[in-house]
């Protein structure tokens, strides 16, 4: 296994990059609750786990043997863990269940109701949290897999399901945007080479994996700047060229980050690529 990589271990790099998206995910779902109002207490509880989860991997991560440290990351990403699959429930239940016309309306709520998949992404980093800790802690296998499986395996789940929550929320906007249709064509490549490289993780498995995840991280990037685009002044030109941008532009920041595509949704991509790529290159 490689020692460092720019002087840390591969293993802070994951608990790096959770922490990052853990931020990128909180920033989205304050949007969300608050363009709700927060109508429900239980709405607060990804922003006081997501906080912990980010403030005990960054001293983790300083603090690498220290076992209080180590101690405290193992706790706050069980938290989220929980708090990711609570949330899911409170979704699809007050999301859909609940909902009038419940069920016979799903794809409805699915498109215009609270993102199903997305209190999952926080269990998501939970997960990779724990990976990290028993990784710095000096383990080398977690559940009975060894820690690099481990990490395909989620970067397989994680991508599938936000592949899944992308495709929703872009049906919802026609696909006016060739663009849009980007989720669903390397990544879904990525997932199928993640779970090649969990079963059988041989040279060729892994040298296709790299090359898919790189292109994945890469969708990931671009995607956040077409989604930031959506903030920008509407032209006629623009809008009859297929972008769907927001009227208003930046003159009317809160309203368009409300009620627009979700600034750093397809950031997951890139990190969860991100995460693969230090599966991969673990030697």
């Amino acid at each position: 296994m490689v020692d460092t990589f720019l002087g840390l271990n591969p293993f802070a790099w994951v608990a790096l990059i959770a922490a990052a998206l853990t931020l990128l995910l909180l920033a989205d779902a304050l949007a969300g609750h608050y363009r709700s109002g927060f109508a429900f207490r239980s709405q607060y509880a990804p922003f006081l786990s997501g906080a912990l989860l980010i403030a005990f991997t960054v001293t983790a991560i300083v603090m690498p043997n220290v076992e209080w440290a180590n101690t405290a990351l193992r706790g706050s990403a069980w938290i989220a863990i929980v708090t990711g699959g609570v949330g899911f429930g409170f979704h699809h239940y007050y999301g859909i269940a609940k909902k009038p016309g419940g069920y016979r309306w799903l794809l409805h709520y699915l498109m215009y109701g609270a993102p199903q998949l997305a209190p999952l992404a926080l269990a998501m980093m939970g997960a990779l949290s724990l990976i990290s800790a028993r990784g710095l802690a000096g383990g080398t296998s977690i559940a009975g897999l060894s820690l690099r499986a481990a990490m395909f395996a989620i970067v397989a789940v994680a991508l599938a399901g936000a592949i899944v929550q992308a495709g929703i929320l872009h049906y919802r906007g026609a696909f006016n945007n060739a663009a849009m249709y980007a989720p669903m064509t390397v990544p879904l490549l990525t997932v199928a080479g993640s779970l090649w490289a969990f079963v059988a993780p041989g040279p060729a498995a892994l040298m296709t994996l790299a090359i898919l995840l790189w292109l994945t991280l890469l969708t990931g990037f671009v995607g956040v700047g077409m989604h930031l685009r959506g903030f920008d002044r509407q032209s006629v030109g623009m809008h009859l060229r297929g972008f769907d941008r927001q009227m208003g532009g930046l003159y009317l920041p809160l309203f368009n980050l409300l009620e627009g595509p979700p600034a750093s949704a397809p950031a997951l991509f890139g990190g969860f690529a991100a995460v693969g790529l230090v599966a991969v290159y673990m030697l």
